[in-house]
């Protein structure tokens, strides 16, 4: 047997799993260690040869996972070689294509051998080798690999295979959930943890991309997304995020981009151009620099093979969409169903799945877009039967569209099909009743009902309530399976799950569990269906609502204050609002009341939300203040956290619900406008106005729809 190197991240891959007596999941490693399924699953094959030598076998289930079929003792003894070998930190083949591909491909002159040998620590005939296998992978982007003696080694080829090749190559090593959380944090800096190679390796990927335009970026895809009045699917948002922000660095370095001009002028006939072309605008005058029409055209592209995060087509009971496609999913369904020798042709979920993937799908693979499923070297493991059934099932697919389906959507296909055929569901998933809840009824809720709402597919929000005037009798009256609320709280036998407003990995995994544990229990049904309203019952909640919108929009302010503390925040909301002492000194005591019940510093954010309903006060009131100096929050991890902006949300103690969701309904501006806050703590007073207006109008506009009645 050859000889094995021991590295850093064979030892923790090796140590996982001698820790586990049951099955695990190659993600599951993945995330406990730091690194990509995908690294997990290039490793496992020396691995498994590793484990062999040593007597022992690496047990792969399909859809369950991997374990070591050995004993304590077998395990022990593992443990104790790996050890007395050592663990060299090395980077991989797989690592060495990547860094050296994207040297070279963010580098217009050449590059010397030596400099390669140096970043990598091997020598110049491990390099030569490298060069080898890289210059197939070049050849499939139709770009070229120059080798001069003397001068050094550079890629040859158009601007577009280069930013393609570029692209892919983010994408095979950046999973896209780590794509996503960089983009929502900024590419803020990862710490060098246990996979240390590994975030070394991605960090140099991301210097291909300008990390520092993606914030502004994000702001105007928002206003981009308006236009086209639907959100992009997370993929993507992400995968025109990464676009333009390479574009950016790639236009200031004079590279431009070239599109057949046939082509191009059929893209102009689309609705998404004039869109594009709106964003390219934007984008000109942020970053000043001139976006050519090839460019639009690149950008209409992303948009037009985009995928909405709503469902396109969702009319139970109806043949939906236009007719090809409807035949293309039914004839996929059917052959599923000859293949897998399982009954599924009557599941409405699988049809609508099916239906809203296929519709933006076709589009990518039409226009020549790549289509990436992070999921494909798990699904290929894991799931090898329910592949193969796929790929007899898509043959009417590749007819219709005179190309065969690259693997990434076969497997697409398939986790679609294997919701259903692997176990076996013809009913549609459950969903569960649950309430939001903090002290308030407002504020922290409505954040914490937006973060869920994001999340959890299977989660139905009955209601934000407060947890001082919730009542048992109702929540069973609505059928309510379990409470989240962002303070403890007791109430009855009915399961509550306190978390952070914003939702962290800790607080899902506990509302995972509990979900787990409510699988086999009877579902929440509603005692009593709520009756419809008459239509004077319409005009006077109608009403409602208008006074509650009129209220926040009258008594909304942004100051900049002196304040050194929380409290000396509060005494300034106080002052501001009230003019009599001992309401000013009533509002004070609520407000600190709700502070000392936890909750209100927005982790990450640097912002505190001072918010509670009062009796000092009779009308509502949302605002920010911007304290001077600095003011400082210690997180729950202990860390120090800058305050840099306070939030005020403030509402009668007897406000009718319709006020109350008046108001929470101005608090998820901050979760879902990116450029909300930035006007708060730019102190952009009149925008961030305007932008409130247009929220509450919206929301206006929904509830006084009918037909939304028969969907709720």
């Amino acid at each position: 047997m050859k000889k094995i190197k021991i590295t850093t991240r064979k030892k923790e891959i090796l140590n996982r799993l001698c820790s586990e007596d049951d099955y695990i999941t190659i993600g599951k490693i993945a995330e406990d260690i730091g690194v990509s399924s995908r690294t997990i699953l290039r490793e496992l094959e020396e691995i498994g040869e590793l484990l062999n030598h040593h007597g022992l076998q690496l047990d792969t289930k399909t859809g369950v996972g991997i374990r070591l079929t050995s004993s304590l003792e077998e395990k022990e003894r593992l443990l104790t070689i790996i050890e007395a070998e050592g663990a060299e930190r090395v980077f991989t083949p797989s690592e060495r294509h990547t860094i050296i591909a994207g040297e070279l491909l963010q580098n217009n002159e050449p590059i010397k051998l030596y400099s390669l040998t140096r970043i990598l620590k091997v020598s110049e005939g491990t390099i030569s080798n490298d060069l080898d296998k890289l210059e197939e992978w070049l050849n499939a982007y139709n770009l070229n690999l120059v080798r001069k003696p003397g001068l050094g080694v550079y890629i040859e080829g158009r601007e577009k295979h280069k930013r393609r090749a570029i692209v892919n190559l983010i994408y095979e090593n950046v999973e896209e959930k780590q794509l996503l959380n960089l983009v929502q944090e900024n590419i803020t800096k990862s710490p060098e943890t246990a996979g240390g190679i590994e975030i070394k390796t991605r960090n140099r990927l991301l210097n291909l991309i300008d990390k520092e335009s993606i914030r502004r970026l994000e702001e105007l895809i928002y206003k981009a997304e308006e236009e086209m009045g639907y959100k992009l699917a997370d993929s993507a948002y992400v995968g025109l995020i990464v676009h333009l922000a390479l574009a950016i660095k790639r236009i200031k370095n004079n590279e431009k981009i070239m599109i057949d001009q046939g082509f191009l002028k059929e893209l102009k006939n689309s609705t998404e151009f004039e869109i594009a072309k709106a964003l390219a605008q934007n984008i000109s005058n942020h970053f000043n620099i001139e976006i050519l029409e090839d460019e639009v055209g690149y950008i209409t592209m992303h948009l037009m093979g985009s995928k909405n995060r709503g469902n396109i087509f969702q009319e139970e009971g109806k043949e939906v969409g236009n007719f090809e496609l409807v035949k293309l999913v039914r004839e996929i369904i059917k052959t599923a169903e000859a293949e897998s020798g399982i009954f599924i042709g009557n599941n409405q979920r699988l049809f609508l799945g099916l239906m809203n993937h296929l519709e933006p799908a076709i589009k990518r693979l039409k226009l020549g877009m790549d289509i990436r499923n992070p999921l494909l070297e798990e699904i290929k493991l894991q799931y090898p039967q329910l592949l193969e059934v796929t790929t007899k099932s898509v043959k009417g697919l590749e007819a219709y569209l005179g190309l065969k389906l690259p693997e990434s959507e076969i497997a697409y296909i398939a986790m679609h099909l294997g919701a259903v055929i692997e176990k076996k569901e013809i009913l549609p998933q459950r969903r569960y009743r649950i309430a939001v809840a903090c002290p308030s009824g407002i504020g922290t809720s409505r954040l914490l009902a937006t973060r869920i709402e994001k999340e959890y597919d299977t989660l139905q929000i009955v209601d934000v309530i407060s947890t001082i005037h919730v009542e048992e009798s109702w929540l069973k009256q609505e059928g309510i399976d379990f409470i989240i609320s962002t303070i403890p709280i007791q109430i009855g036998d009915i399961p509550v799950i306190t978390v952070n407003p914003l939702l962290s990995k800790e607080d899902r995994e506990r509302i995972n569990k509990l979900l787990e544990e409510l699988r086999f229990k009877t579902a929440g049904e509603p005692a009593v269906r709520k009756p419809q309203l008459s239509l004077k019952e319409k005009l006077l909640q109608m009403n409602s609502y208008s006074q509650g919108i009129i209220q926040v929009l009258d008594n909304f302010f942004l100051e900049t204050v002196d304040a050194g503390s929380t409290e000396e925040l509060i005494d300034q909301v106080c002052n501001r609002l009230l003019t009599d002492a001992s309401l000013k000194q009533q509002l004070k005591a609520d407000l600190l009341r709700r502070e000392e019940k936890g909750g209100t510093y927005i982790s990450g954010k640097e912002i505190c939300l001072l918010h509670c309903r009062s009796s000092s006060i009779e009308t509502l009131y949302f605002g920010a203040l911007r304290p001077e100096a600095p003011i400082y929050h210690i997180n729950n991890n202990g860390l120090k956290e800058e305050i840099k902006l306070a939030i005020i949300m403030l509402a009668p103690e007897e406000s009718p619900q319709t006020h109350i969701e008046v108001i929470s309904e101005v608090s998820k501006i901050i979760i879902e406008r990116p450029d909300f806050l930035r006007m708060l703590m730019e102190n952009m007073k009149e925008e961030a106005y305007i932008a409130i207006s247009n929220h509450l109008n919206e929301f206006y506009k929904y509830k006084s729809d009918d037909r939304r009645d028969l969907h709720e």
